[in-house]
């Protein structure tokens, strides 16, 4: 037996696209085959998925996609008080798989049948026990054997190559005809783990349908100067203000030493040191949260009154650029609020932007009433009741309540990422120093583009994802 891989995803892949295993099986063309998938947490005996697939009709090839279920083993991180490098174990996950296949079990025979006692003895290598249940058939439909045509019991056996069933020897015309010996509940072989496919990742990631076709994860595994980071942030043209936050995914590739560079517009570079060597590290990177750095040249901090951009890489021990530079200008428009949204963008990282204008907050009650049997009283012979008493009665009350924010001016790059803040299933409304868990109400949004106008203005509506209690 063999089976040969025909495709197969990237070794570290967006757990929301596609994950295509394609494997062909010299068996494939054998009654009741199947090719059967097992998934695996890597490197261990914990079985997360088993699939039977049965042979694409085309060409007979067996073809799975395993995106639904690694898909439910990735989640998010999201610490806001983390303002350093630290391993989001939420946001990969490792495994492997084990490719096999089975299909029912037939014994070919060619030799000619032989006389044993009364019966026919067939000649094959064989794995049949006496009193075994088995179904036979011959290469001519039992024309010449009409008798050793269909169901039979092995009634003896002499070795592994041979057996006899309870057919008679004298209704046999035809000793050379050939045929197949299976058994009567159709029992199939069972071989797992012919192939393997081992130390695979995926990412809380979800590329467009159009860009997909051209992932590779050797644009993301820092080894050059044009490898990207795990986020849609665009490369320049992103606004920030002073006291914003930024959270980057780096496809770190287990390195033990490296760094995150940090260039200004004053001149002055700082660095910090990425602590985890997983396949992913999650890095604070905002103006208002890159935390402690370590000056490489010039003075100051990394975000002076008079910075207007700055500049973040990956760096390998020896401070060789080995990921492309992500450049943030610093907004310092006045702002009449102060919040912020950070999102879950579509390559697991997480983005936010500035909502400095206006905001307006609105709640809307709504009420559940049933008009209850007020009991009253009885004064001397007559009824009577209070004026307290209630008759339409409220047994639930909900208050929800919305924020209406917006943006100031944004360039076309801020305006396209803000197309992942609008659709991002994941968001958080900063107030000031806290955050809460928010929900994105807008369900449309227009896409703009500098030909119509240069500078664009976002209005969204969010509510709470958890609203206040009340007393009843």
């Amino acid at each position: 037996m063999a089976i040969t891989k025909i495709a197969a995803p990237d070794n570290i892949t967006p757990a929301y696209n596609p994950i295509r295993y394609i494997y062909d099986s010299t068996n494939k063309n054998n009654t009741g085959f199947k090719y059967i998938f097992d998934v695996y947490l890597s490197g261990t005996a914990t079985k997360i998925g088993e699939y039977r697939v049965f042979p694409r009709y085309s060409d007979g090839y067996g073809d799975i996609d395993l995106s639904k279920l690694l898909s439910t083993k990735v989640t998010f991180d999201f610490t806001p008080s983390n303002d350093s490098s630290y391993d989001p174990t939420n946001s990969y996950y490792k495994y492997d798989v084990k490719i096999g296949e089975e299909y029912v079990t037939e014994v070919a025979y060619t030799a000619s049948l032989t006389q044993n006692g009364s019966y026919v003895k067939i000649t094959a290598t064989h794995a049949f026990q006496v009193g075994d249940q088995v179904s036979i058939t011959q290469a001519d439909g039992g024309v010449a054997n009409p008798s050793l045509e269909g169901l039979f019991t092995v009634t003896s056996i002499n070795t592994t190559v041979d057996f006899t069933v309870n057919s008679l020897w004298s209704e046999v015309t035809d000793a050379t005809i050939n045929g197949t010996v299976k058994y009567a509940d159709n029992r199939k072989t069972v071989t797992r783990a012919i192939a393997t496919e081992t130390d695979n990742y995926v990412f809380n990631g979800a590329l467009p349908w159009i860009d997909f076709r051209s992932y590779v994860f050797t644009s993301y595994t820092l080894n050059s100067a044009n490898d990207y980071m795990l986020t849609s942030m665009p490369l320049t043209g992103f606004y920030s203000t002073p006291d914003q936050d930024l959270w980057i995914n780096i496809g770190n590739n287990e390195y033990i030493t490296g760094f995150v560079y940090f260039e200004n517009s004053n001149g002055s570079v700082f660095k910090k040191a990425i602590t985890n060597n997983k396949v992913i590290t999650q890095v604070a990177v905002g103006a208002g949260n890159y935390g402690t750095l370590t000056t490489v040249s010039g003075s100051g901090t990394l975000v002076e009154s008079d910075t207007t951009y700055y500049d973040f890489y990956f760096t390998k021990d020896d401070g060789t650029q080995w990921s492309k530079k992500y450049r943030v200008n610093i907004d310092t428009r006045c702002k009449i609020e102060d919040y912020e949204i950070a999102f879950l963008d579509r390559m697991g990282s997480f983005g936010s932007f500035a909502f400095q204008l206006r905001a307006y907050e609105r709640g809307t009650s709504t009420k559940q009433n049933y008009n209850r049997h007020i009991t009253g009283s009885v004064s001397g012979t007559t009824w009577t009741y209070a004026t307290t008493d209630y008759g339409l009665s409220t047994f639930s009350s909900n208050v929800e309540k919305t924020l209406e924010l917006n943006t100031n001016w944004m360039s076309e790059e801020m305006a396209i990422y803000f197309e992942e803040l609008i659709t991002s299933p994941v968001t958080y409304l900063k107030d000031g120093s806290n955050y809460v868990a928010c929900i994105v109400t807008d369900s449309s949004f227009e896409v703009e583009k500098q030909r119509n106008k240069k500078l664009f203005k976002k209005t969204i509506t969010i509510k709470y994802a958890n609203q206040n209690n009340i007393n009843i």
